[in-house]
């Protein structure tokens, strides 16, 4: 066990080892100046006249925010983008001396939140019916793998206060392809989660032992993470099952792994707010061999797809060529239909594009992509359908994709 309890005081078996914390670089200012110069370009060949953030994530993007709450579900925050001039914060009371301090934000708007009859409704009405014409077309996030961070009554009563101006989708024209190019400052911070947690999963094989719960060994995984510099584990799935699992989604449970089961650990681990995501998969034992034929068919499937991952092709054609690795007759599994071979990530996860046979994204230099392609095969024990799945992150250069997380080993790590 991971912890034993000793005279009713929960304790340690093992003493806790120094732990790292990574230093925090902020964003240059000439950089988040350079997102609201393209966003403005965006705006003016969309024809909008005006960028209501209210998204957490599209805030931060913007602001190089520091608070730690992910989403509000009070306290609103927006952001007025218009064509030119100061960027206008609208945030509630005190709120407001925190960002001055913080960011490059000057002009704030506020009201004494928390106010559920108004929400800061008033001050952005005000605010927009003031500063835009009547005929104003108004960016807001409407659009796919998007949200906005005000509730949708809050929402409708602005769409109504300002009428005739009108609200319509800026994701899919105007976030979703700033977003999608990362610089090389949000790349450094996606590399270092990735880096940091691909160190711990590379070394887990050796702490974990048979007869401990899924729950216990991704508990020690996530205590390895945040002792290495991971600032929060935000998204840790973990299944397992004998002869292979059944599913890559949920909560790890109390279910008792010993020889012959196949652990599955998800990690979502974020560093200075940027996400990795990506998964490793161990052998309690060694493994059977429709698992070992199973977890080579796709280690090569995504070889074949950070190879296909090339700038200047659509994001599609990576989603081809995984396929086709993994429907080839010598494999005694297939594809699996969970919709997709990966995406992309950066502040939230996942992010757009996706590799998928639909999407006809062109991908470019400071794309980040995870290569995520997965198969169903039968048990060897009883036939009964399993899952295997790989998953790595890479950005993509103008010379191919670099991997951003240690490669996984070619055979299954194997717990003794």
């Amino acid at each position: 066990m991971i912890e034993k309890q000793v005279a009713g005081e929960l304790m340690p078996s093992t003493r806790l080892s120094s732990i790292t914390t990574i230093p925090h670089v902020p964003f240059p200012f000439i950089e988040c100046q350079n997102r609201i110069l393209k966003a403005r370009q965006l705006m003016k060949s969309n024809s909008f006249d005006a960028l209501l953030i209210t998204s957490e994530h599209n805030f931060r993007y913007f602001v190089d925010d520091t608070s730690t709450t992910p989403v509000q579900t009070t306290r609103p925050r927006f952001l007025l983008l218009l064509t030119s001039g100061e960027v206008i914060a609208v945030v509630p009371t005190g709120l407001d001396d925190f960002l001055r301090e913080t960011t490059w934000i000057q002009d704030f708007r506020t009201w004494p939140g928390p106010n559920p009859r108004d929400e800061g409704v008033s001050e952005v009405t005000s605010l927009l019916n003031q500063l835009l014409p009547e005929n104003a077309r108004i960016g807001i996030e409407l659009g796919p793998e998007s949200r906005l961070g005000v509730s949708g009554g809050d929402f409708l009563r602005i769409a109504e206060a300002i009428r005739p101006r009108v609200f319509e989708d800026a994701s899919e024209p105007i976030m979703t392809p700033l977003r999608m190019i990362k610089s090389d400052g949000e790349i450094d911070r996606i590399r270092t989660v990735c880096e940091t947690v691909s160190h711990v999963f590379d070394n887990l094989t050796q702490q974990l032992y048979s007869g401990m719960t899924e729950r216990e060994a991704s508990r020690l995984f996530e205590l390895e993470c945040f002792k290495r510099g991971v600032d929060k584990t935000t998204k840790i799935d973990g299944a397992s099952g004998h002869g292979g699992y059944s599913r890559c989604y949920g909560e790890p449970t109390d279910k008792v792994m010993s020889g012959g089961d196949v652990l599955f650990i998800d990690a979502g681990c974020q560093f200075n707010f940027y996400w990795c995501d990506f998964n490793r998969n161990f052998s309690f034992g060694e493994a059977d061999p429709h698992t070992q034929d199973a977890y080579r068919a796709v280690w090569e499937a995504t070889e074949v797809g950070i190879s296909a991952a090339q700038p200047g092709i659509p994001i599609c054609n990576v989603w081809t060529a995984m396929s086709d690795s993994l429907s080839q007759l010598r494999h005694r599994g297939k594809s699996s239909n969970i919709g997709r071979m990966g995406h992309s990530m950066g502040l939230w996860m996942p992010e757009l594009p996706s590799v998928q046979q639909n999407d006809n994204t062109v991908l470019e230099a400071g794309m980040i992509v995870n290569i995520e392609p997965s198969m169903t095969y039968p048990s060897y024990f009883d036939g009964s359908s399993k899952l295997m799945l790989h998953e790595e992150v890479v950005v993509i250069t103008e010379s191919g994709a670099k991997l951003l997380t240690s490669r996984a080993p070619r055979q299954i790590p194997v717990v003794k």
